[in-house]
């Protein structure tokens, strides 16, 4: 069910945020369960959802002596609903059959929808086609292959698929010697065909783990390691860089010149740090806490960073946090 919060509390000049409730999928989703979320396009929240008895099926393992590995498909197929909402309205497709295991799901242009494995296999000279797209019908339309070692899928609103990959997808695994994503941050068009891929610019390393990034309407961020700089690619994939001191960041968040990064080791999984733009520099760092009056349990949340908004997922509940309503006071 929708909230209906008046927006942001905010207490600035002690530092403090919190995340507005916008949506509690439980009435939609009933007894279901929750197996991905995401933030598509036009920042409305997606969801995938199975029945009790299917939601250890998209996260088998293979058990070995020597550790435990992701299987890159779910050991029988499974039913799903998708479900996307913008904060008013909902819409829902029944999907039958879905074989994609760890999936990562975003809404495509003409109701279509992306479902991509996580993990993808090379075996016997052949990658497994581990992107699939559904039609508003609910009917499976196209596979292709994004690759192994999937961080994250971010789409366009004209149909862009971009990827960012970790060590595993650039550097090789699961039968993958020579890596076909081994430049950490691609962009597809909807039909899986490579159009770009990322080549840093000088003075700044390669992509080996690509720990963030957001596609915003008129440019792609990301921050990755091994340096985590900031790194804007615009419209017409010319790269911007800036040096940056923030490690170990998963989402970030853009609006104008001010640059929020969350998360970090160990226990700062849930730090947040706002920085400012200026010339070829980030300066005016400072650290922001979130109020106590907040109702999201961080502990456990999926963090999505989507143009100036963070999206939080937490339980069942969607939250958002807008960098717009802070970007004039918080120097």
């Amino acid at each position: 069910m929708p909230f209906h919060a008046a927006g942001l509390t905010r207490d600035l000049q002690m530092n403090k945020i919190e995340f507005t409730p916008r949506f509690d999928f439980s009435e939609i989703i009933g007894r279901k369960i929750i197996i991905s979320t995401s933030v598509g396009p036009n920042g409305e929240a997606v969801v995938l959802a199975v029945e009790k008895e299917f939601e250890k099926d998209p996260f088998g393992r293979n058990k070995q002596k020597f550790g435990s590995f992701p299987l890159s498909k779910p050991q029988r197929s499974y039913p799903a609903v998708f479900v996307r909402c913008d904060g008013k309205s909902i819409r829902q497709n029944e999907l039958a059959d879905v074989e994609i295991a760890y999936p990562f799901i975003q809404p495509l242009p003409d109701g279509e929808i992306l479902i991509v494995a996580g993990r993808c296999d090379f075996r016997n000279g052949n990658p497994e086609q581990n992107a699939l797209v559904y039609g508003p019908d609910g009917l499976l339309r196209l596979q292709f292959v994004l690759g192994d070692g999937i961080n994250g899928v971010q789409t366009t609103s004209d149909g862009k698929i971009w990827v960012g990959y970790s060590d595993e997808g650039v550097f090789g695994n699961f039968g993958w010697d020579k890596p076909m994503r081994a430049a950490g941050l691609v962009c597809f068009d909807k039909y899986g065909k490579k159009v770009w891929d990322y080549e840093p610019p000088k003075g700044v390393g390669s992509i080996a783990d690509c720990y963030a990034f957001n596609v915003c309407i008129d440019a792609v961020w990301t921050c990755y390691y091994t340096d985590f700089p900031l790194v804007r690619i615009d419209s017409h994939k010319r790269i911007c860089m800036w040096k940056n001191d923030v490690d170990g960041a998963n989402a970030v968040a853009i609006h104008g010149d001010r640059i929020l990064f969350w998360g970090g080791y160990g226990d700062q999984r849930s730090r947040c740090i706002l920085q400012k733009i200026k010339g070829c520099e980030l300066v005016l760092s400072s650290e922001l806490t979130i109020t106590s009056r907040s109702k999201l349990c961080i502990d456990g949340a999926s963090i999505i960073g989507r143009g100036s908004l963070l999206h939080a997922f937490s339980d069942r509940t969607w939250f958002t946090f807008d960098l717009a309503e802070v970007s004039e006071s918080a120097d």
